[in-house]
């Protein structure tokens, strides 16, 4: 049965950096995954560059749009589940329960299982430097100033913040990704896919970090042009 990774959270919590680390992960796999994200659906529809207002729930004009583009990705990859795909992400906000029940009914129609990877960080610090590593750079933001950028985008933030509802559905299955990985929670991972997914996701890191290698001195074995095994260092 075809598998449906449906991802959850506000912008710039590293949900399509997550889809795409496990669209990778299971392709490496030999799972026949594919991301749709409904930003690029919005952007080839609507234009890149909108203002924040775009955003903004109480604007007829955006949410229509929006929805539209959100409609076009769900077909998208209800065809491809019909044209043999295995794995799709869903990479979009869901941030409502409203939503959230739109896209279980178009998955449950295609016969798809189903499961969300909320994306939940309250620590300013890894908003910042996620909106600055990342966000300011997407075509939403070519060619404008970085600060109004930044100013521009914490404004739609505060759009979906304001209509934001967590998942909290003990049914459902999910994987919660709080703080950028500090805590990962696994709710009714039944698919044995759900579950390599989860394991997956713990050992991502959204923001750089450093790694040092070193390597032992010399062996006894390298004077010796050995390979492998385990001798002592030499004098």
């Amino acid at each position: 049965m075809a598998l449906a990774l449906v991802m959850v959270g506000l912008p710039a919590r590293g949900k399509t950096y997550t889809a795409r680390k496990v669209a990778r992960y299971l392709s490496w796999r030999g799972v026949r995954t594919k991301v749709f994200n409904v930003g690029n659906y919005r952007r080839a529809r609507s234009g890149a560059q909108v203002p924040h207002s775009f955003f903004d729930p109480a604007n007829p004009e955006g949410f229509s749009a929006r929805r539209e583009a959100a409609e076009a990705a769900m077909d998208d990859m209800v065809g491809w589940f019909s044209a043999g795909g295995e794995v799709g992400i869903y990479d979009a906000t869901n941030s409502t329960r409203a939503r959230r029940t739109w896209v279980m009914e178009q998955l449950g129609r295609a016969g798809a299982s189903l499961a969300f990877i909320e994306s939940i960080c309250d620590d300013p610090s890894l908003v910042e430097a996620n909106i600055r590593e990342t966000k300011l750079g997407s075509p939403d933001y070519v060619g404008m100033d970085s600060e109004a950028a930044a100013r521009d985008f914490l404004s739609r933030i505060e759009h979906y913040v304001s209509v934001y509802e967590p998942i909290d559905d003990e049914g459902l299955s999910w994987i919660k990704i709080v703080d950028a990985g500090r805590q990962v929670i696994v709710n009714r991972a039944e698919d044995y896919l759900l579950t390599k997914v989860a394991a997956f996701v713990m050992n991502l890191h959204l923001i750089p970090k450093t790694l040092w290698f070193s390597r032992h001195g010399q062996s006894e074995f390298n004077m010796e042009d050995r390979v492998g095994g385990d001798s002592g260092l030499s004098s």
